[in-house]
């Protein structure tokens, strides 16, 4: 009986512990994004900086007044009323060199816009009126003080030809026309194993999979290969532009895609074929991960090894997801109360997925 108790104990703790430090917004990833455009030309350099209007907020505490901004003018004298502290500490950690000269920053505009995913981004425009033959951008915004995994995608285009690069916290400085194959491949294998593991909502989806098939390792493999298919179909589509769907329902899709599969663990549906339904939804989640590769809008002649190489970051950090629960569950499998782990576990997935659902649907 103590053991039985004990059993019943640990089964509700680990169910407890799979949702505990999931968030219940909307937002289902953590990272904190930006992006950048520099049009860089012989006697000055122009930079387009995007940044999450909310982080900002946050940071620098406004957030009653952005929360009650309810439109997109309000959201505009909101930035404008902030606009002398939020530049002082842009160009405070943003830097632009011209033959090793530092250039003098002129704010030029400033502009809100919603993103696909309905947040809103503050833009800032800024002038640097250098002359000079080479450039050198210096990035060092929010990683050490607001948050350390904030990544800026960075876009140029000048007499050098198109560039990409990402701003990380341990990639700070961009020149431009020096070009590294490896590190920008690095970086987008990296920003995909961030994607997935910071993704609560795939992870959930890929959990709730895996949870009655913990019998066989074979109907494992086969269920993450049909998602990884599906996903990887549409994430190709939507990045090279092919096929679009709104960000609204396509996170609305992701969230029922949760509920369905609890559903079908607590009812203990048939799941022989469950690598169909999970090749059909792996469709849906695609488009969610193709999401941050939309708003980078890379260039043709990079787009097709920074798809791959996402991919093969989301691809890595699912399995390695994968491979350290499914021991967990082939062991609590031998036991009698494994169902009941399964049920628990699944009501509790569904909660979260039917709370992001009316959200997203809101």
């Amino acid at each position: 009986m103590k053991r039985i108790l004990k059993l019943n104990s640990f089964i509700l703790l680990l169910s407890l512990i799979l949702t505990s430090f999931l968030p219940a917004n909307a937002s289902a990833h953590a990272n904190s994004y930006g992006y950048m455009d520099v049009q860089d030309g012989a006697e000055k350099v122009i930079v387009d900086l995007s940044l999450d209007f909310s982080e900002l907020a946050e940071a620098f505490e406004f957030i009653p007044e952005f929360e009650a901004a309810d439109d997109m003018m309000k959201l505009e004298h909101v930035l404008s009323e902030n606009e002398k502290t939020i530049t002082n500490y842009i160009t405070s950690g943003m830097n632009v060199y011209r033959d090793e000269l530092i250039c003098e920053p002129e704010l030029t505009r400033t502009s809100v816009s919603m993103t696909t995913d309905n947040y809103p981004l503050a833009h800032f425009q800024f002038k640097y009126p250098c002359a000079g033959e080479s450039t050198r951008v210096a990035y060092n915004l929010f990683v050490d003080d607001i948050n350390r995994s904030h990544i800026n995608f960075a876009t140029v285009d000048g007499e050098k030809g198109t560039q990409e690069f990402t701003f990380t916290i341990a990639e700070r400085e961009m020149v431009i026309g020096e070009r590294n194959w490896l590190r920008q491949a690095t970086n987008f294998f990296i920003l995909g194993i961030e994607h997935i593991v910071t993704g609560y909502d795939h992870i959930l989806f890929v959990l709730c999979l895996i949870l009655p098939a913990a019998i066989s390792l074979g109907r494992v493999v086969e269920i993450v290969t049909a998602f990884t298919l599906g996903h990887s179909i549409t994430l190709g589509l939507a990045t090279l532009g092919i096929v679009t769907l709104p960000s609204q329902l396509v996170e609305a899709g992701i969230a029922l895609s949760i509920v369905y599969v609890a559903i079908e663990n607590i009812l203990k549906w048939e799941t022989k074929k469950r690598w169909l339904i999970t090749l059909f939804f792996g469709l849906i989640h695609g488009f969610g991960f193709a999401g941050i590769l939309q708003e980078m809008q890379l260039s043709t002649s990079t787009v097709a090894s920074s798809l791959l190489f996402f991919n093969l970051g989301v691809e890595i950090g699912q399995i390695t997801i994968v491979a350290l629960v499914f021991p967990v569950l082939a062991y609590l499998r031998r036991y009698k109360r494994f169902p009941a782990f399964v049920t628990t576990s699944s009501s509790l997935i569904m909660g979260m997925g039917l709370i992001w659902f009316v959200q997203r649907l809101g």
